[in-house]
């Protein structure tokens, strides 16, 4: 069959400043589609800056038989307009998948009825398989993980659920990812295992609790295609916790020195504070790895155990010292907004920023994810929380916002954002990396002073009880049907 598969455009200034890498998603996706035969053609509208219509009017040119949309949740609304866009003029199957479909699964078909089908789960073997079924015209829910609509009979046009879907059971005969169907650049990511065996409260495990992984000589095969084909400057290891396993992942980086690939390219990864010591650091620095990133999350002790992350400040402390005393780059990463968080724990943040004094840093703001414990806490207004009354295309860290607090408004959070930044650089008097930050992302820095202006006018405005996350109102013969999946399992599946 012929499968066009798309990654939507930018959704704001923010997601455009980190819209500048390929993903691996859809790189996987176009693989194994090939692999089976098929034919694909993707259209990248981040790297491509190709605009929703410049996409939909390629993918039509294309006559494709089936069409794959990817999408994170702040993502939703564009996915939307592409597919019935392309479903106005055109009758082509739309298949949604991405950890926004994984989190509310039915709901994402009700919300849009352009969307055909939805993907639960892993999706490299899922699309091979609903295509090989439109190509025959085999029954759809004989695919795992599959949410498509009943048309017939008094269940005309609701949203089924197919059954969750396993996991593959060997990684290593996943075919790489098709980088040739990217303008790739310079950087290029890799993924060596699947799965956070963590608790963190604001993450919804898209891709589920168990470590599903790779082995190092696969691993170590893929970078060495990479740095043949495609030459990157920088190879990203886009893993949750590099050293997840902390054995295994030396033994990848020991393959990488045997074999001089670091002589070749400059690598990064982004592993826990605990999962570090000093021969791995040590080992890091051999291998040419210039960036260490580091999910650290609150600079307050007891705010960070309520994140449920398993981690202590003092932890935090060795690692960054021990990834700097071996010249390491260190970027620190930190969210603002946590459950029971007041103006003295957020100070407290930045003065631990200050004293960590990264070389990186990336301060986000509470977002409460579908999938996610937060989600239920916000729904609920437990932990403090005030759900605001915003659409899916709010749902960005970085930018709009959804979430306050009784005790700190949006509008304050937005304000110690722009803080934790800028007593970062004062405090430890690197005026110039400071200017070069504001410089380089001037637009970015300018839309954020206008961003806390407006959220601390609005402190207070709250989503009624009873209305959707994502701003719509619920119907109830949509929430009877989304309880029905629910008992029927169609809400088990991992995000």
């Amino acid at each position: 069959m012929k499968v066009a598969l798309i990654n939507p455009p930018p959704a704001s200034a923010y997601d455009e400043h980190w819209a500048r890498f390929p993903v691996l998603g859809v790189a996987y996706l176009a693989a194994r589609l090939r692999a089976a035969g098929h034919d694909v053609l993707l259209l990248d509208g981040k790297l491509g800056r190709l605009s929703a219509a410049e996409i939909v009017d390629r993918t039509l040119s294309y006559a494709p038989e089936l069409v794959g949309i990817t999408c994170m949740t702040v993502e939703f609304p564009m996915l939307a307009t592409i597919a019935t866009a392309i479903k106005s003029r055109s009758g082509v199957p739309v298949i949604a998948g991405g950890a926004h479909i994984n989190a509310v699964k039915s709901l994402a078909l009700e919300e849009c009825e352009s969307i055909d089908f939805g993907c639960v789960g892993e999706g490299e073997y899922l699309i091979t398989e609903i295509a090989e079924a439109l190509r025959t015209g085999a029954d759809p829910g004989s695919v795992a993980g599959l949410l498509y609509r009943n048309n017939s009979g008094s269940n005309a046009s609701h949203v089924v659920f197919s059954g969750e879907r396993g996991y593959p059971k060997d990684y290593d005969l996943m075919p790489f990812p098709a980088w040739d169907l990217f303008d790739v650049g310079d950087q290029i990511p890799i993924l060596t295992h699947r799965g956070c065996p963590f608790r963190c409260t604001f993450c919804g495990h898209n891709s589920g609790f168990k470590a599903r992984f790779r082995t190092p000589h696969n691993v170590i095969e893929e970078i060495e295609r990479d740095i043949s084909l495609f030459k990157p400057k920088v190879i990203r290891f886009e893993d949750e916790t590099f050293g997840l396993d902390l054995k295994r992942t030396k033994a990848i980086i020991g393959l990488i020195i045997q074999r001089g690939l670091h002589r070749s390219v400059r690598f990064s990864a982004q592993t826990r504070v605990d999962k570090i010591d000093l021969e791995f650091v040590e080992m890091l620095k051999d291998a040419n790895f210039e960036t260490l990133e580091l999910g650290v999350e609150s600079g307050n002790a007891e705010i960070l155990k309520k994140t449920k992350k398993g981690i202590t400040l003092d932890q935090v402390e060795r690692a960054v010292t021990m990834a700097k005393s071996m010249g390491l780059k260190v970027w620190c990463k930190f969210i603002l907004g946590h459950p029971g968080e007041t103006l003295d724990t957020i100070r407290d943040t930045m003065q631990f920023i200050s004293k960590l004094n990264p070389d990186q840093l990336s301060v986000a703001i509470m977002t409460p994810y579908p999938g996610t414990p937060i989600h239920e806490m916000a729904r609920k207004g437990e932990g403090g929380y005030i759900l605001k009354g915003r659409e899916w295309k709010d749902y960005d860290k970085y930018s709009t916002g959804v979430l306050e607090l009784e005790s700190v408004s949006l509008g304050q959070l937005k304000l110690y954002q722009i803080l934790c930044y800028a007593r970062l650089y004062l405090f430890n008097s690197r005026f110039r990396d400071g200017f070069y930050l504001v410089w380089n992302h001037f637009g970015m820095a300018t839309r954020m002073v206008a961003e806390v202006c407006l959220g601390l006018m609005r402190f207070g405005e709250r989503l009624p009880k009873g209305e959707d996350h994502g701003g719509h109102e619920r119907r109830a013969d949509a929430a009877e049907r989304h309880r029905g999946l629910q008992a029927r399992g169609g809400a088990t599946g991992r995000r």
